[in-house]
């Protein structure tokens, strides 16, 4: 059985289309718009992967990374952001990060993601 996705993102609607997405092939997910709440969420729960946005509102993306990182450096993150930029996947990359995925979501792309890091 595939462990739960933690979707991290201060849009709600992001979130919630991510779980509608993931539905469709069965993965089940925990939602939350606040990077505190993935850090507390991943504590407690079985998550196998995390679909992380990368600038939210408190601490963001990256700090996120940073924390999950020292209890688990085998944490597996998607970062979601609306650049594109180089330097940013550099950084991300960097701190452990396996992939991003830009806003606005591509259908194709995230499905090519999940096949990839999910469902492999």
């Amino acid at each position: 059985m595939v462990k739960p996705v933690l979707l991290v993102d201060d849009e709600e609607e992001i979130v919630n289309f991510l779980e509608n997405f993931l539905r469709r092939f069965k993965i089940p997910s925990i939602k939350t718009t606040s990077g505190e709440e993935a850090i507390a969420l991943y504590s407690k729960e079985r998550i196998g992967f995390i679909f992380l946005d990368i600038q939210m509102e408190g601490i963001d993306g990256l700090s996120v990374l940073k924390e999950l990182k020292k209890t688990d450096p085998s944490v597996k993150v998607i970062f979601i952001t609306g650049r594109a930029e180089k330097e940013f996947y550099e950084k991300a990359k960097k701190l452990g990060a396996i992939d991003y995925i830009t806003k606005p979501l591509d259908l194709r792309e995230l499905k090519e993601k999940i096949d990839k890091y999910i469902l492999r």
